[in-house]
C-alpha cells in the first residue's frame, strides 16, 4: 500500500476541492493518505472537513495560533516527515516550505508539488517582487517533481521554470455530476449573468461591474460568493450587481442552476473548479484569456475566451441575444465535461505518477 502525505497551506476555496478530491480518489483506489494542513480564515472546521473527506483519508491540522509560527511549525514539521513514501505540496508557500525543509533528506523526484496558480502571475504584487517569485520555483524545481493540472500552467512551466520533472495530470469534477441535459433557455424570463468567486483583486469584480452597467437592460448579474464589506462598496457601490454572499456547495450548485451565462473574468488563476463545474453544469462561459480559464473554455464552442475588457462585455451580449446559441453551446459543454473536465481517473493516474518515481530507488534497495 502506498503511503501519501499531501501538504498545503491553503486550506480553503480551490485548493481545498482539489485536495480533497485527489486524496479521495487515492483512498478510493487503495493508497494510506494523510493530509497535513495549516488553517486560513476561510478554513471550514475541523468537523466541516472531517464530513467533506473520504473517511480514509487522516487529517491533520497544524497550528500554533500564528500565521509565522505556522509556517515555522510546518517547516519543523516536514525535517521530521516520518514514514512515508511521497509528499505532495499544493499552493506557493507550503510547495517552497515544505522542498527546502526536505532538501537533501528526499529524493527529489518523490517530493510532488502542485502549485494551483503560480504566485509569479499574481497581477497585485510589483513587478520586481513577480521576478524573485519566478526565480524562487525555478530554483525549487529541481528540488521536486512538479504536477500540474491545466495545459496552459504546464506549457507555462516548461518554458519559465524548465523543471528537470513535470506532468499533467487532468483533474475536475466526478463524472456523475455533469449534468444530463443541456439547458433549454427560458425566454419568458429575464437572462441572469452570474460570476463565482471570492470578491478579490484576482476576481476582477470591476470588470464584472462594468458590464453589469453596461447590460442592465437585458440582463441581471449576480456575484456567488463574498468578500470584504470594503471591497463589496469599492467594486460594486454603483453597479447593478446583486452579492449573495457565502453559499454552501449545495446552494452553488442550485445558484448555477439559475444562471443563463457565466462571466468569469479574473486576472490570473490555477483551474478553476468554480469554472470547471458551471462547464459541467451546461452553463456557456465568458472567461478572460489566462492559464486555467483558457483551457477549461473551448472557445467559440463551450463559451468565449477573450482577452480584454471590452471584448469581455461584446461575447457576453452575444450570448444574451441568442438563445438559441447558448442552448448549443450548453449541449457543447456537456460533451466537452464528460471528456476533459472530470476527475475519475485523478486517483489512478497520480499514483501512477508516484510509482513511476519510486520505482528506480525500489531497484537500488533489492
Amino acid at each position: 500500500m502506498m503511503r501519501v502525505l499531501h501538504v498545503t497551506e491553503a486550506m480553503g476555496s480551490g485548493v481545498l476541492s482539489v485536495v480533497d478530491s485527489i486524496s479521495r480518489r487515492q483512498a478510493e483506489a487503495g493508497a494510506e493518505v494523510r493530509v497535513l494542513f495549516l488553517p486560513r480564515p476561510e478554513t471550514p472546521s475541523d468537523e466541516a472537513l472531517r464530513a467533506r473527506f473520504h473517511p480514509d483519508v487522516e487529517l491533520t491540522r497544524l497550528s500554533t495560533g500564528a500565521r509565522l509560527g505556522d509556517l515555522r511549525a510546518l517547516h519543523r514539521t516536514m525535517r521530521d516527515v516520518g514514514d512515508v513514501d511521497v509528499v505532495h505540496a499544493h499552493s506557493s508557500f507550503a510547495g517552497a516550505i515544505v522542498r527546502r525543509a526536505l532538501r537533501g533528506r528526499r529524493d527529489p523526484a518523490t517530493v510532488f508539488y502542485s502549485p494551483h496558480g503560480f504566485a509569479f502571475l499574481r497581477l497585485d504584487l510589483p513587478s520586481a517582487v513577480r521576478a524573485v517569485l519566478r526565480l524562487v520555483e525555478r530554483r525549487l524545481a529541481r528540488h521536486s517533481t512538479l504536477i500540474l493540472t491545466s495545459p496552459s500552467e504546464f506549457a507555462l512551466a516548461q518554458s519559465a521554470l524548465t523543471p528537470p520533472r513535470a506532468h499533467l495530470l487532468q483533474t475536475g469534477v466526478a463524472s456523475d455530476t455533469v449534468s444530463r441535459r443541456p439547458r433549454r433557455p427560458d425566454r419568458m424570463r429575464r437572462p441572469v449573468v452570474g460570476m463565482v468567486g471570492r470578491v478579490t483583486y484576482q476576481k476582477a469584480p470591476w470588470r464584472f461591474a462594468a458590464a453589469a452597467r453596461a447590460l442592465e437592460d437585458r440582463a441581471d448579474f449576480v456575484w456567488i460568493g463574498a468578500g470584504a464589506p470594503d471591497d463589496e462598496t469599492r467594486w460594486f457601490a454603483d453597479a447593478p450587481v446583486r452579492v449573495t454572499g457565502w453559499v454552501s456547495p449545495q446552494e452553488l450548485a442550485a445558484y448555477i442552476n439559475g444562471l443563463d451565462v457565466l462571466l468569469f473574468p479574473s486576472l490570473w488563476e490555477g483551474m478553476s473548479l468554480s469554472l470547471i463545474q458551471a462547464q459541467a453544469q451546461g452553463l456557456p462561459a465568458v472567461v478572460s484569456d489566462v492559464v486555467g480559464n483558457r483551457d477549461t473554455v473551448a472557445d467559440g464552442i463551450t463559451g468565449f475566451v477573450r482577452s480584454t475588457d471590452e471584448a469581455l462585455i461584446t461575447a457576453t451580449a452575444l450570448l444574451l441575444d441568442d438563445a438559441g446559441l447558448r442552448e448549443r453551446m450548453s449541449a457543447a459543454a456537456l460533451d466537452w465535461a464528460r471528456r476533459t473536465l472530470t476527475d475519475d481517473r485523478v486517483g489512478d493516474d497520480s499514483l501512477a505518477l508516484y510509482a513511476a518515481a519510486l520505482a528506480p530507488r525500489e531497484r537500488s534497495s533489492r
